[in-house]
């Protein structure tokens, strides 16, 4: 009977024991602890971005209000920086735009063309508004390169390109001629700054200015041999005028 007793205290204070136990609270983890547990919890919320040289991967706000791009994406992009990209894609759009531009008006000079030089200038101005067509992609497609999108909207071409549009109607030969004269002018200038402001910054891009800048440069050499009409004598052409003197500037 007294060792049946002394069984039955012994079970009770193995549970009053227990039971006191469960009700102590457990110690606070460390300082140190918590912020590791915080750190590695958020690592495993957002996996690192890969970049070759360690670049972290950039926020809306540090790409300007573009998406932010994951880091292999951003390594890919050509050039040094967005500065640099940013100034290309800006001129590069406006380039295109006035490619399309004259495009579109020798599209126009080619329908509208009346005059005994129609059958060659006809065909002439088609093959230029081809040209110039692949020329606007080719420089769009540049664009795409740099990470940026195109307007090419006819809107925009309205809007923004530095051609004067043609007049309405029939066209003669001698009136178009000049008229595209100018135009292609305004084309030649603006890509010769191109180039100068690109040589540095974007070579491939001032690169395929330089080819651009040959065949307008030709182009306009076309466009005056027919309007220049020099006689037999040699000082009626415009390079022989001012042999000999300077010229008087007018």
């Amino acid at each position: 009977m007294t060792r049946f007793l002394t069984c039955i205290c012994v079970l009770v204070g193995t549970v009053l024991t227990v039971t006191a136990g469960s009700d102590t609270p457990s110690p606070k983890p460390q300082h140190g602890e918590a912020k590791s547990q915080a750190q590695n919890a958020a690592q495993a919320l957002s996996p690192p971005a890969f970049s070759p040289h360690g670049q972290p991967q950039r926020t809306n706000a540090q790409r300007g209000g573009l998406a932010a791009q994951p880091g292999r994406i951003e390594y890919s992009y050509p050039l040094k920086g967005d500065p640099e990209r940013s100034k290309s894609v800006k001129a590069l759009q406006q380039l295109t735009v006035d490619l399309l531009a004259l495009h579109n008006m020798y599209k126009g000079a080619h329908w509208d063309l009346t005059g005994p030089l129609h059958l060659p200038l006809h065909e002439y101005y088609q093959q230029q508004a081809d040209f110039y067509l692949r020329q606007a992609d080719t420089f769009a497609e540049r664009v795409l390169h740099l990470g940026a999108s195109v307007d090419g909207r006819f809107s925009t071409i309205a809007r923004t390109t530095k051609l004067a549009e043609l007049p309405d109607g029939y066209l003669t030969d001698d009136h178009a001629l000049k008229l595209l004269l100018d135009r292609v002018s305004v084309l030649q200038k603006e890509i010769y700054e191109l180039i100068g402001e690109t040589e540095a910054s974007d070579p491939p891009t001032s690169n395929k200015l330089q080819d651009l800048a040959y065949s307008v440069d030709k182009n306009l050499w076309q466009l005056r041999a027919h309007l220049q009409k020099p006689s037999s004598r040699r000082g009626d052409l415009p390079w022989f005028r001012y042999q000999g003197s300077e010229p008087s500037g007018h």
